[in-house]
C-alpha cells in the first residue's frame, strides 16, 4: 500500500478519538521519510542495525528517535520529548507515539529483520491490564504484526516485579519478542531472565566497562536459551569485542545529533491528522501552525483517549 494511502488509513482509524491537550500531526516527504510535528518538535525515526556477530548478517533493526525544534532546526535531546506529559495517561500516549512514528518508518523505509522498539518502564507499570493491546492495532494499521516486534524493556532496579512479570506475559501472549535491557547496571539477576523467559538480554555499559569476565556470564545465559547483544558506542571498535564475548548480537549505540540540522522535507510536507480528534481544514492546520511558532518550542496541547486504551 502506497504510504500516502497508509497514513490516511491509520488516519481514518484514529479520527474518532476526543481532542485533547496533545496534537501530533504525521508528514511524510517525497523520498518516504515520515516525521511527526509534536509540541513545536519535529520527530524522526533512526534505525541502528542489529549484526549477528557469527555470521554478520543483519538480525534486524533497533529504532531510535532524532528530534529537531520546528522553528530553529536545531538538535533537541530525544529526552525532551518525555518530560512534556503531565500525568502517567499522557505519558502513556507519548510514548506509544513515538513507537507508531518508528512502526510506520520501518514499513515505509521496507526494512527486514526485527524491529527493536522500547518501551519506557514508566509506560508499562502505568498501564494496569492488557499491554500491547493497543499497540497491536496500530501495528496491523502499519502492517506489520506483533511477531515482527522485540519490546526493549529496561529491567534494572524494579520496584514491583509482579507488575512487571505480569506485563511481559501479556506481550509475549500477543507475540511480541522481548529484549531485557539494562543487565548488569546495578545487579546481575539471573533469576529475573530465568523467570521472564526474554529473546534477548542487552549487557548495560556499565558491565560492558568493569572487570567483570563476561565468558561465563555469557554461558549461563546462553544456558536458559536467551540470546546476549551487546550496544556498543563505536562499531568498528565494539563489534570485535562482541565477538570475542561470544555475544550473539552487536547494536551500535546511536550517534549524537549534535550539529545536525533537521532535514529539508520536514517544513514542506503538508500534514496528515493522525491522532487529532477530528480532521483539519487546510486553514485550521495554518493556524496551528502559527500557534507553535508563537510559543517556540512549548508543547501545544495533551492526551487523547487513546492515552487510557490499553497497551
Amino acid at each position: 500500500m502506497p504510504l500516502t494511502d497508509l497514513v490516511r488509513q491509520l488516519n481514518n482509524q484514529h479520527n474518532s478519538l476526543p481532542a485533547g491537550r496533545f496534537t501530533a500531526r504525521f508528514r511524510s516527504s517525497g523520498d518516504g521519510q515520515v516525521f511527526v510535528h509534536f509540541a513545536n518538535l519535529a520527530l524522526e525515526s533512526v534505525f541502528l542495525p542489529i549484526t549477528a556477530t557469527d555470521s554478520h548478517r543483519i538480525y534486524g533493526h533497533a529504532a531510535a528517535l532524532r528530534v529537531y525544534g520546528l522553528t530553529t532546526g536545531q538538535p533537541v535531546s530525544a529526552n525532551a520529548v518525555f518530560v512534556l506529559p503531565a500525568n502517567d495517561q499522557e505519558f502513556v500516549y507519548v510514548d506509544r507515539l513515538v513507537r507508531t512514528l518508528h512502526a510506520l518508518s520501518y514499513r515505509a523505509r521496507r526494512l527486514r529483520g526485527t524491529l527493536l522498539l522500547k518501551v519506557n518502564r514508566r509506560h508499562v507499570m502505568s498501564v494496569p491490564t492488557d499491554h500491547g493491546l493497543a499497540f497491536e492495532e496500530i501495528l496491523r494499521s502499519c502492517g506489520l504484526t506483533p511477531q515482527q516486534i522485540t519490546l526493549e524493556l529496561d529491567a534494572d532496579g524494579l520496584e514491583d516485579v509482579d507488575h512487571f512479570t505480569r506485563a511481559v506475559a501479556a506481550y509475549r501472549q500477543r507475540g511480541y519478542g522481548i529484549a531485557l535491557s539494562g543487565f548488569g547496571r546495578s545487579s546481575i539477576d539471573l533469576s529475573l531472565v530465568r523467570a521472564l523467559q526474554p529473546d534477548i538480554v542487552k549487557f548495560d555499559l556499565m558491565l560492558l566497562v568493569s572487570t567483570r569476565p563476561l565468558e561465563g556470564l555469557i554461558d549461563q545465559i546462553h544456558d536458559l536459551g536467551v540470546k546476549v547483544a551487546i550496544e556498543g558506542p563505536d562499531d568498528i571498535q565494539w563489534q570485535p569485542f562482541a565477538g570475542k564475548a561470544c555475544a550473539d548480537l552487536f547494536q551500535p549505540r546511536q550517534p549524537s545529533n549534535v550539529g545536525s540540522r533537521r532535514p529539508s522535507g520536514v517544513s514542506q510536507a503538508a500534514p496528515t491528522l493522525l491522532f487529532s480528534g477530528r480532521n483539519s481544514t487546510p486553514a485550521e492546520s495554518r493556524q496551528a501552525g502559527a500557534v507553535g511558532n508563537a510559543h517556540a518550542e512549548a508543547p501545544l496541547v495533551a492526551a487523547t483517549a487513546a492515552a487510557s486504551a490499553p497497551g
